[in-house]
């Protein structure tokens, strides 16, 4: 969701938890692939995940 441009808010509206909660998993996920903008974990997760709604 958040490579596809959603706001920490919309997803944590969709999933029903925190903005905090978006915020630190998002966070775990930046380290582990190495990346430091929203704009390329698209790049790093691949095109498999350019189709999630």
């Amino acid at each position: 969701m958040a490579a596809q441009g959603s706001t920490n808010r919309q997803i944590a509206k969709k999933l029903f938890v925190t903005v905090s909660t978006v915020e630190q998993h998002l966070t775990r996920v930046y380290r582990k692939l190495n990346v430091n903008r929203r704009v390329d974990l698209l790049a790093k997760l691949g095109p498999r995940f350019s189709n999630i709604a």
